[in-house]
């Protein structure tokens, strides 16, 4: 997927939002969108979003469920697999009886479309992206709280009620502060939600919920890069050239000297404030963050058996294909989801090309490596998953 793919997913799931404003809003304030039950985003999860869940989802996901109720009637059910799909809907029917909620966790891979637009999202943030599944009863509530990630969420049948804090959003971190006090919603506003409407919570903002009917949502979460990661991507690329970055300092936790450490560590800090003055190396670090990132994310899917290509073959981008390309030393770092591949620096211009370019065939590659170089590499991105023959 080319960025240019990418930007044009979100357009459509974001309409009337610009991708720009979305964008620009994270992690700063709330934001609604109204939508209705033919909005391309209300069937990100198909056109029968509980049927996609108990079809696509009765093997893999009774046994994975989550559940949440501020006052339930009883014990949560004991966790499952089911026979069929009508199995797995007795089992949610089981959990709503008690009063409570089902959040289905891992559900991308159930929805083709859900599938391009995480990984649309992907491209765009290059962060890891992830979506579940929340199934309500009418009349089922939650406790106000607030997520660490940040949240799209997405109606997709019934309504529900959402009181949302107009405070600023917290942006906890990610672990756990010790004393914390729990959250309120002194001052919030309130939203009814309809299928195709749209919320984007940031992380830390507190909100509560309530099913005015039966209803699923779905949302889909993330955490951008925030300046703490930025900050590590910059050590991380000073650590490969400064030897000093990985040498040990604390063999022995309990034998720890504050000052002498202190010592070591402000030179190091000193390097690194004076290295992060280069926007060329702030590039450089982001981009190494951006391979890493890449390379992290669930491996595509690969061939079965050796594929054979020739001058002749055309070729395409696999649907949730994406790729990094950066400089690594004397190699070039092309990630891909699942895997770095270290390419020689002579076939840029191939790869360039291969990257920007969603179908093609092998011999319409430019520069200048020889045919069976450029039959080699389409091979090789073949294998990886990026890759596919086209027909």
């Amino acid at each position: 997927m080319t960025n240019e793919q990418a930007q044009a997913v979100l357009a459509e799931v974001f309409a009337p939002l610009a991708v720009e404003q979305f964008l620009a809003a994270i992690g700063r304030s709330w934001f609604a969108l109204k939508g209705n039950a033919d909005h391309p985003r209300a069937r990100l999860f198909g056109s029968d979003p509980s049927d996609t869940m108990l079809s696509g989802g009765y093997r893999s996901h009774p046994q994975k469920l989550d559940f949440h109720s501020p006052a339930p009637s009883g014990a949560a059910p004991v966790l499952r697999q089911a026979a069929d799909a009508a199995d797995f809907q007795s089992i949610i029917g089981e959990f709503h009886e008690r009063g409570y909620t089902v959040r289905i966790p891992d559900v991308v891979e159930l929805a083709p479309a859900l599938q391009r637009f995480v990984r649309a999202l992907e491209v765009i943030i290059r962060q890891p992206v992830k979506a579940s599944i929340f199934w309500s009863a009418a009349g089922a509530r939650a406790i106000v709280h607030y997520d660490k990630p940040h949240n799209i969420i997405i109606q997709l049948t019934g309504q529900k009620r959402w009181f949302i804090s107009t405070d600023p959003p917290g942006l906890q971190n990610k672990w756990t502060q010790v004393g914390e006090a729990p959250p309120h919603l002194q001052r919030h506003q309130v939203l009814d939600v309809d299928p195709g409407d749209l919320i984007y919570i940031p992380g830390g903002t507190p909100h509560t919920v309530e099913s005015t009917t039966e209803s699923l949502h779905l949302a889909i979460v993330f955490d951008p890069v925030t300046l703490r990661e930025a900050i590590i991507a910059a050590i991380d690329l000073l650590s490969d050239s400064d030897r000093s970055l990985r040498e040990v300092v604390l063999g022995r936790p309990e034998g720890l000297d504050p000052g002498r450490l202190a010592e070591t560590i402000m030179p190091a800090l000193d390097r690194l404030r004076e290295i992060s003055r280069s926007p060329d190396f702030i590039a450089a670090a982001m981009e190494l963050r951006a391979s890493r990132a890449t390379a992290d994310l669930p491996q595509l899917a690969r061939p079965m058996a050796p594929v054979t290509v020739n001058n002749d073959t055309r070729v395409r981008h696999t649907p949730l294909a994406i790729g990094h390309l950066r400089h690594a030393g004397s190699s070039l770092d092309f990630a891909v989801p699942g895997e770095h591949i270290a390419i020689h620096p002579g076939v840029e211009p191939e790869l360039r090309y291969i990257a920007s370019n969603e179908a093609f065939r092998v011999g319409e590659l430019p520069g200048a490596a020889a045919g069976d170089v450029k039959i080699a590499l389409v091979s090789r991105l073949i294998q990886s998953g990026f890759l596919e023959v086209d027909g």
